[in-house]
């Protein structure tokens, strides 16, 4: 019997980067809840903008933000992770490198409330606030931020063909870059990916591997598809996914509706 369900957000249950989710899979995840099937959203977003997302919902679902790196239920902390700050300025420092070579690179480092950035690119700044409905706060200078940092990420409008392998190879070692959309990179703390969170939950509420099923899309999702039971990756996903996934689908919610059934 299925008793969890985890999904990606962008690529995954919010397809061509729309910032609200259908009527239909609201109900449908009401309905799950309605069969004692616990949903988890598991994204790389920050937690206020996914907490936005949900209310529609009515009720508190568990999140599964920052790639992994926030864990929250009913404003229960029930895991965290931080990038350490010597990697945080190597990042930075590949980040300089970057803008140097190809004359574009936005970041942000997050923290629990909040996105910095020193980008003051009027069109990334519309993009996290306006189509996002990120909370960002503009600063001179990122290597001043000295408070713990849950995640790095870089925005390049061009899409990930260079940004990927520059900072793989920068990085290298010291931690893992991932892809999380087509034009971002995520740099995944070393404590905590959307794996290790699931699991915190999973151990939460007792629940077995083979009762947990998973959906995703992008390398950041790798983990929490390799501890489902099941795991679906999307039509549309990187190759790297998709050879981790049990299903390929075009849509989530087909498969939402057959668990439903199988409850009955």
């Amino acid at each position: 019997m299925i008793k969890l369900i985890a999904s990606d957000l962008d690529g995954t249950l919010v397809r061509n980067y729309e910032q609200t989710i259908s009527t239909e899979t609201f109900d449908l995840i009401r309905q799950l809840k309605d069969r004692g099937i616990m949903f988890v959203p598991a994204s790389g977003r920050q937690y206020a903008n996914m907490r936005r997302l949900f209310a529609p919902l009515g009720y508190e679902v568990p999140y599964i933000s920052e790639n992994g790196s926030l864990c929250i239920y009913n404003d229960e902390i029930l895991s965290t992770g931080q990038i350490p700050p010597d990697t945080i300025r190597h990042i930075l420092d590949a980040l300089m490198e970057y803008r140097s070579k190809f004359h574009t690179g936005h970041c942000i480092l997050s923290v629990k409330d909040t996105y910095y950035t020193d980008s003051n690119d009027a069109k990334f700044m519309d993009y996290m606030h306006n189509t996002m409905g990120n909370i960002v706060k503009q600063i001179p200078d990122l290597y001043a931020v000295n408070e713990p940092l849950l995640k790095a990420a870089i925005c390049d409008f061009n899409g990930t063909k260079d940004l990927l392998p520059f900072f793989t190879d920068k990085l290298k070692g010291e931690i893992r870059v991932a892809t999380s959309a087509s034009h971002w990179i995520d740099f995944i703390a070393p404590n905590a990916n959307k794996g290790t969170a699931l699991k915190a939950l999973m151990e939460r509420f007792g629940i077995r591997k083979e009762e947990c099923v998973c959906f995703g899309d992008q390398q950041n999702d790798v983990e929490m598809l390799k501890l489902a039971g099941t795991s679906y990756a999307m039509d549309t996903a990187v190759p790297e996914v998709v050879k981790h996934a049990d299903h390929v689908i075009e849509s989530v919610e087909p498969v939402l509706k057959e668990i439903l059934a199988a409850q009955i």
